[in-house]
């Protein structure tokens, strides 16, 4: 039996769910492919250069450029052949598909927030979430939240459903105040020595953008020193492109990515919903104190370490940004329960329990 890795997320700017496939490729490379023969697809060839080429897996690019549909109908679906095993990590399956397949779906959200999302985005996506979901022989999803809503919204038996917490990279760990990686990645976003606090995802409605903006604008009139970098890619709310210590850095290496975490105040993650939350974890991990909301899978990856606020207003975050930059016993104190609470989380868990399912499904 051949396995098929959907590689469509593996672009050259990676967002959470390609950074999650290439940990599981990073850790499968060292450890053994699940399967003797692995074949992985994708669709952009900048994207593939960072894939460790090892024996027992194959690489191939099809439909560079495609829109997505057509790249899983397409490229995707006709490379897939009968008695293959497609293991598809980014919530999708080709709708001409019929074997065998393990699916990673991260989320519920055109559900469980529809108001986050433009009626064109839930007709183009939500049929396809829910067609992978029933098709597949085994869902792996990364929290128990995340299995209920799937249970729920897509009618699934939680039999077929397996949880199965992602983990950061080996490489997001505390690093000494001026050590040249925390020089570098403040350099690299413009900060200087300046105290900053960080966002890191898409722009999303759910992650209440403007409220964050307001509380740091407030924080920002008694510590006009204080900035805020938004890490991520483009799109979703906008950034005032004059707003005085606002910094919209864009995407990031991981090497910044990591100089950043390790030398913020704290992370902002007011978010809604969230089917996980990686950089929740990712800055736990790299002793950054985290300030997000009960919620979702939230109280999963934040565990007993984060700042839960009881609402997204301005003020509560504002209230919370202000502890952070004044208490320092308290960021001593989160710093510390982050650093515990990320070590239940392991990328080596998280490849070899992926392996099994794979393996179980294969036969």
């Amino acid at each position: 039996m051949r396995l098929v890795i959907d590689g469509q997320r593996l672009t050259a700017k990676r967002t959470g769910v390609g950074r999650c496939l290439e940990s599981l490729l990073a850790e499968w490379a060292e450890t053994g492919w699940p399967l003797k023969e692995t074949l992985l697809v994708g669709c952009d060839a900048e994207g593939l250069r960072g894939v460790a080429q090892t024996p027992g897996l194959t690489t191939m690019v099809v439909g560079e450029g495609w829109p997505g549909l057509v790249w899983e109908t397409l490229g995707l679906g006709r490379v897939l052949r009968k008695g293959d095993l497609l293991f598809a990590p980014a919530n999708l399956v080709p709708w001409t598909w019929r074997g065998k397949t393990v699916a990673v779906i991260y989320d519920t959200l055109p559900w469980s927030t529809p108001t986050s999302f433009p009626w064109h985005v839930k007709l183009r996506f939500g049929w396809r979430y829910r067609l992978a979901a029933r098709r597949a022989d085994r869902i792996i999803v990364p929290s128990e939240a995340t299995a209920r809503d799937v249970s729920q919204v897509h009618d699934v038996p939680s039999k077929r459903i397996r949880v199965i917490y992602p983990g950061p990279e080996p490489r997001f760990r505390p690093l000494a105040a001026g050590s040249s990686e925390i020089m570098e990645a403040r350099r690299a976003v413009g900060v200087g020595d300046a105290p900053f606090l960080l966002f890191v995802g898409k722009r999303s409605k759910r992650r209440n953008v403007s409220a964050v903006l307001e509380a740091f604008k407030r924080q920002r009139k008694v510590m006009p020193e204080l900035k805020l970098v938004f890490v991520g890619p483009e799109g979703g709310a906008k950034i005032p492109s004059k707003e005085v210590g606002v910094v919209n850095a864009g995407h990031v290496d991981e090497a910044t990515l990591h100089g950043l975490y390790a030398s913020a105040i704290a992370l902002l993650y007011p978010s809604n919903h969230e089917g996980f939350g990686l950089p929740v974890v990712e800055a736990q991990a790299c002793g950054c104190p985290v300030v997000t909301l009960r919620n979702s899978a939230l109280v999963e990856s934040g565990g007993d370490a984060a700042w839960y606020l009881p609402s997204a207003a301005p003020r509560e975050i504002a209230k919370a940004i202000e502890t952070l930059t004044t208490d320092e016993e308290k960021h001593r104190k989160l710093v510390t329960l982050g650093l515990a609470n990320a070590r239940r989380f392991s990328r080596e868990v998280f490849a070899r329990e992926v392996k099994q399912e794979i393996q179980l499904v294969a036969g």
